[in-house]
C-alpha cells in the first residue's frame, strides 16, 4: 500500500542515515537491511515476484507493515557470502560439496527482483514503466539463454574443483535431461534422483502456458574424477 510503502522508506533512509553517520557497524547495516527486505516481501503487493503487481491490493499488502528481525543463529564457524558471476567465482574457490541451483528457464531473476535489488542499492537508478524497472543489462546470466546454457554449464563442471557436485533442475529447464546427463558424465561417476513436484504458478501467465499439474524434479549427481 502507499502507507506502507512511506513506512518502508522512511526506515531505509534511516538505516542508511545511522550508516554514514557510524552510528552502526557494516555487520548490522547488512542485517538490518536483509531484515527489512526479508519483511517487505511479505507486504508485496504480487505474485511472489516482482515483474508486474496485482491490479487490487491484496490482504497482506494493507496488513500494518513491521519491520521483523532475521534470526541470528550462533555457531563457531565463519560463513562466506558471494555475490558475482559463478563461472568466474567457481576458479577461485574450491570445496567437499557443490550444490547448484540456476535458473532453468529464461526469466531473468534481476528482473524479477529488480525492485528488492534497488531498496538493497539504494541508488535512485533510472527507472522505466508502471514497475519501475531498473537497468538490468549488465546482470542477465547466460544459464537463462537457450543458446549460451549448454556451454556455460559444462565450463562450471569442469572448473569445479569439488568432489561432490550436485545439480537440482525440472524437466522443463533450457537444458534437456539427455544434455545435463551428457555432460556430467564426461567429468566423473554420475546419478539422478527424480521426483514428482505439484507445479507454482505465479500468476495467470503460468497457467495458460502450462497444463500439467506437476513438474519431474531432477537431482543430478556426480563424484568428480
Amino acid at each position: 500500500s502507499d502507507f506502507n510503502g512511506k513506512k518502508c522508506d522512511a526506515i531505509r533512509q534511516e538505516l542508511e542515515k545511522l550508516y554514514k553517520n557510524k552510528e552502526i557497524n557494516e555487520h548490522q547495516y547488512n542485517y538490518f537491511l536483509a531484515s527489512l527486505i526479508n519483511s517487505i516481501d511479505k507486504h508485496a503487493n504480487t505474485a511472489s515476484v516482482y515483474g508486474a503487481f496485482l491490479k487490487s491490493l491484496k490482504k497482506s499488502a494493507v496488513k500494518d507493515f513491521e519491520l521483523e528481525l532475521l534470526p541470528i543463529i550462533d555457531g563457531n564457524k565463519d560463513g562466506k557470502v558471494y555475490n558475482e558471476d559463478i563461472n568466474i567465482l567457481i576458479k577461485k574457490i574450491k570445496g567437499d560439496i557443490l550444490y547448484l541451483d540456476p535458473p532453468y528457464n529464461a526469466r531473468q531473476y534481476s528482473a524479477n527482483y529488480h525492485l528488492l535489488e534497488t531498496i538493497s542499492k539504494y541508488d535512485n537508478p533510472i527507472i522505466k514503466g508502471k514497475t519501475g524497472l531498473r537497468d538490468y543489462s549488465n546482470q542477465k546470466s547466460k544459464f537463462c539463454s537457450k543458446s549460451q546454457v549448454n556451454q556455460v554449464f559444462e565450463d562450471l563442471i569442469l572448473n569445479a574443483d569439488f568432489k561432490y557436485i550436485f545439480l537440482s533442475y525440472n524437466d522443463e529447464g533450457l537444458m534437456s535431461l539427455e544434455t545435463i546427463k551428457e555432460i556430467m558424465k564426461k567429468y566423473g561417476e554420475y546419478k539422478c534422483f527424480t521426483t514428482n513436484y505439484k507445479r507454482f504458478r505465479a500468476d495467470k501467465e503460468e497457467n495458460r502456458n502450462h497444463k500439467k499439474s506437476s513438474t519431474i524434479e531432477y537431482l543430478h549427481c556426480l563424484i568428480k574424477n
